[in-house]
């Protein structure tokens, strides 16, 4: 009853439930499909188990005795709130993979409770946000005084699953974010773009309303933040219109529409890609006289296998934990060093 990992068959789940089993733990596989949920149970002989996240109590009754709960159901702004309350009540630590802003945003409003309870509350134990979130903390022991940060990433070689995508429509229509003297503004997606190299190449990226406007905030107290993804000049030139187009991605029926294209067109990266792809991480630092300036850059391995990796490594460093309650980042909790404990990741420029 150690670990019970929630939307175990979806497919970043699905990575993770594999990596467990690599790693030699028996996790406990969960989701809302009974069908699903036993098929994948049987393939690796684990206990299983099916529940909704409609009412708290019947999950109280599905993770009782369970000491971490992993959620990898998004979008994370459905699915969160509820299993974090359930989680409360059972004395059970929350992680998961989100790199929603606003599910960050109100994960940290249970700090208080989870401390009363004695829990952990950890949301983004995945590529959303660990490396960025390392990374910012990396840049903020190197420039005490940062007072400004950016913060980019790029895949390659890589594929979007059903999830990411599903997320992705979720916030159609509602722009972008970023961090300005503390408080979170709300900005159009891309307000921002340049060219950045990443160390094993350069290019075009846009700012994006990514985790880390909320957790490198919170994990480093650096005031301005902007959050950069690699994307074509082109993508970011049709985006840069998107205000043009929001009330009409805002329709329930048009992203109804979307999201029966995304069901049948995205799967996620095939065995082979994840493998053989990696992701670059940029970080920037800077005074506010914009004298001094910092940068920072490492590889990963491929994004979904990351998180998989991560989602596996913080669930056992979780468990092992005493006497330590509340809601954390990643990199707060176990400092920017923690990206470093997985294979693959690598500095471009040290």
């Amino acid at each position: 009853m150690s670990i019970l990992i929630y939307g175990a068959t979806g497919y970043t789940g699905k990575l993770v439930v594999e990596q467990a089993v690599l790693k030699g733990l028996k996790p406990i596989v969960a989701g809302r499909s009974e069908s699903k949920v036993k098929s994948l149970a049987a393939t690796y002989d684990l206990e299983y188990k099916v529940f909704s996240l409609d009412n708290v109590p019947k999950i109280v009754d599905a993770i009782s005795g369970v000491k971490v709960l992993l959620n990898c159901a998004g979008p994370f702004i459905h699915t969160a709130k509820h299993l974090i309350e359930a989680c409360l009540l059972t004395q059970t630590h929350y992680l998961d993979i989100t790199g929603e802003i606003e599910v960050f945003e109100m994960a940290k409003e249970f700090d208080l409770q989870a401390k009363d309870n004695e829990i952990i509350v950890l949301p983004g134990v995945g590529f959303d946000v660990v490396p960025t979130d390392c990374m910012a903390n990396f840049l903020k022991e190197k420039l005490p005084e940062a007072t400004h940060l950016e913060l980019a990433f790029m895949g390659l070689g890589g594929a979007m699953s059903h999830g990411t995508m599903a997320t992705m429509v979720e916030s159609l229509g509602k722009g972008g974010a970023v961090r300005k003297d503390g408080k979170i503004e709300n900005v159009p997606v891309g307000h921002e773009g340049k060219e950045i190299h990443f160390g094993m190449k350069k290019n075009w990226a846009m700012t994006i309303p990514w985790g880390d406007i909320s957790t490198a905030y919170t994990s480093t107290g650096i005031d301005n933040i902007e959050v950069y993804s690699a994307v074509s000049k082109t993508t970011y030139n049709l985006l840069k219109a998107q205000l043009l187009i929001n009330p009409i991605l805002q329709n329930s029926w048009v992203k109804g529409m979307i999201k029966e294209y995304v069901d049948e067109n995205f799967s996620g990266p095939t065995p082979e890609q994840n493998k053989k792809g990696i992701a670059l991480v940029y970080g920037k630092a800077t005074n506010h006289r914009m004298e001094d300036t910092v940068e920072l850059r490492f590889k990963t391995p491929e994004t979904y296998l990351l998180t998989a990796k991560l989602a596996v490594l913080i669930s056992q460093k979780v468990l092992e934990l005493k006497e330590t309650y509340g809601y954390f980042t990643p990199a707060q909790l176990f400092g920017p060093k923690l990206i470093f404990e997985i294979e693959g990741v690598e500095w471009l420029d040290q």
